[in-house]
């Protein structure tokens, strides 16, 4: 590692603002600069999403810390900056306002962009930053209706705030059932009940030929009217990465299990890492708060380690995400899209726990309006992973 220089973290969000703020609290007192391009100081990106029409997301409320709290901290903050390349045997990073910076350790938390499929054209809205939320809001405000593009978490999420503020709303989602990859059957019914039982219209099965700003059209030649939102997933930023000759794959850039990437000194986490699942060994994307919190915590507890000369902790995930939808609070943990269902309490009721299990062994949970139950279950899951990986 470079003597005198300090740790270099690209990328202020969740995972990037936590892991500068956890190498101060376990003891590093050297330089932390913390490099965001977006110009507000960093914030939940969930604000963005859970309820876009009706939260406030003014920067002081979504704020991750108090805008003072980095200066508190020493911890160099450098909004509206990006890092243009990595020179990893120099140890240095060249930044858009033409700096460079030396580092002992380098995190990388750039974070992921809106997939853009080729049909979508370049004016659908999507929801990554601030600005997005924003125009979002505006314009399905104006309109009173929406059409999204997407039946997952985040298409939900906001199909779900505008239909409760009465709003009409259309999902289009491609494949026959809600959630289809991340809960099973009975589950992804539930959820289209929910829905449709406060008016909104479901297009399940429908693949989307072209959607505008204004318009989608579906292969069987039905239009659905706008404002359109697309939700259709996330791709990984690996770009910064990549041009170093640092390997990545597909979910993203390629860490070990202290999230220690192929460039000595270089680290990643968040939505841009792609850690080992834990049932398949294979690299795995991210996409949740809850991920890139634990992600963030747990590489600058690896880095503080390194730069001590001891052994970082390996790192194991259980997945977890968590959404509330018309008031129900929704949990997922594990692996829950496939597998022996067994189903405890009423999902009609809006009070149940959902186990999935493989072989005899809880792999997956989704509990409603059950939060307790989601922790227990997760510990459970990481018992039994413990036992048998």
């Amino acid at each position: 590692m470079t003597a005198g220089a300090g740790v270099v973290i690209v990328g202020g969000g969740t995972a990037g603002a936590t892991a500068a703020v956890t190498l101060r609290s376990g003891g590093y007192d050297g330089p932390v600069t913390l490099i965001a391009a977006e110009p507000e100081h960093p914030y939940r990106r969930t604000a963005l999403t859970k309820d876009l029409l009706a939260a406030d997301l003014s920067p002081e409320k979504i704020a991750l810390q108090k805008p003072q709290s980095w200066t508190e901290r020493d911890i160099d903050l450098r909004s509206g900056v990006t890092v243009t390349s990595i020179d990893t045997d120099g140890h240095t990073v060249t930044c858009s306002d033409g700096r460079d910076l030396s580092y002992r350790a380098l995190i990388l938390a750039t974070g992921g962009s809106a997939a853009r499929p080729g049909w979508l054209g370049p004016d659908v809205a999507t929801i990554r930053t601030l600005d997005e939320a924003l125009d979002v809001r505006r314009s399905v405000e104006e309109a009173a209706r929406v059409a999204v593009v997407g039946g997952g978490l985040i298409g939900l999420e906001l199909a779900a705030s505008a239909a409760a503020r009465g709003l009409d709303v259309d999902v289009i989602e491609a494949a026959d059932r809600l959630l289809g990859r991340v809960v099973p059957v009975s589950v992804s019914e539930w959820f289209a009940d929910l829905h449709r039982s406060n008016g909104v219209t479901l297009h399940l099965d429908s693949a989307v030929t072209s959607a505008t700003a204004d318009e989608v059209v579906l292969a069987d030649g039905s239009r659905i009217v706008g404002p359109v939102v697309a939700a259709v997933g996330m791709t990984p930023d690996v770009a910064l990465a990549a041009a170093a000759g640092i390997e990545t794959a597909r979910a993203g850039i390629v860490v070990d299990d202290t999230f220690a990437t192929s460039a000595s000194d270089v680290y990643a986490a968040g939505d841009a890492a792609a850690p080992a699942d834990l049932l398949t060994g294979q690299p795995s994307a991210g996409g949740h708060w809850f991920g890139a919190t634990d992600q963030g915590k747990a590489v600058a507890t690896a880095v503080l380690a390194a730069l001590t000369g001891e052994q970082a902790p390996s790192f194991r995930d259980v997945p977890r995400a968590w959404t509330i939808q018309y008031g129900v609070n929704i949990q997922t943990v594990g692996w829950p899209a496939g597998g022996d269902v067994e189903i405890d309490g009423s999902l009609a009721e809006n009070d149940a726990t959902v186990r999935v299990s493989k072989d005899g062994r809880l792999v997956g949970a989704v509990t409603v309006g059950r939060a307790a139950a989601a922790r227990a279950c997760r510990a459970e899951i990481d018992a039994a992973l413990g036992s048998t990986v």
